[in-house]
């Protein structure tokens, strides 16, 4: 289940890193191919699972909520749902959220064993600062390239 569930985040945070750029590489007037792009993707989850896959684990299988073989596998089912659901249909999907949502969930489903409230409400505030940074970033880039380009 754990492979599986990989695969599907996998596949949804590479569309959601490169899905912005495809514009992009039809308007530039060398082009760039479609391989190369989901090439590029991949070479950077691959980064990011090599530097960050170990602790992030570790947060989630023990920070959050404490979570055993059959809690794992309560949280991880309907999550990989979700995603699949959500890749049928094209809407973007941060993989991170529901499989941490699905890990508070199975938590407290568990009578609240070892949820930890200061670590949840760390990870909120980092989302909403995330997509505050992301929203101020993508509007003022957008307006300076603009200006440059006249």
């Amino acid at each position: 289940m754990g492979g599986l569930v990989a695969f599907s985040a996998g596949g949804s945070q590479v569309g959601l890193a490169i899905g912005p750029l495809l514009p992009l590489a039809d308007t530039i007037p060398v082009g760039i191919p479609l391989v190369a792009v989901l090439f590029g993707g991949g070479i950077g989850l691959l980064l990011g699972s090599w530097t960050g896959a170990p602790r992030m684990i570790k947060a989630l299988s023990q920070d959050y909520s404490s979570l055993g073989p059959r809690r794992s596998i309560a949280a991880l089912i309907p999550s990989f749902a979700i995603a699949q659901t959500a890749v049928l249909f094209g809407i973007p999907v941060s993989f991170n959220e529901i499989i941490v949502s699905a890990i508070i969930g199975s938590g407290y489903a568990a009578g609240g064993a070892g949820v930890s409230a200061e670590k949840m409400g760390k990870t909120v505030l980092a989302w909403v600062l995330s997509l505050a940074l992301a929203l101020g970033l993508g509007c003022g880039i957008y307006a300076a390239v603009t200006t440059v380009a006249g």
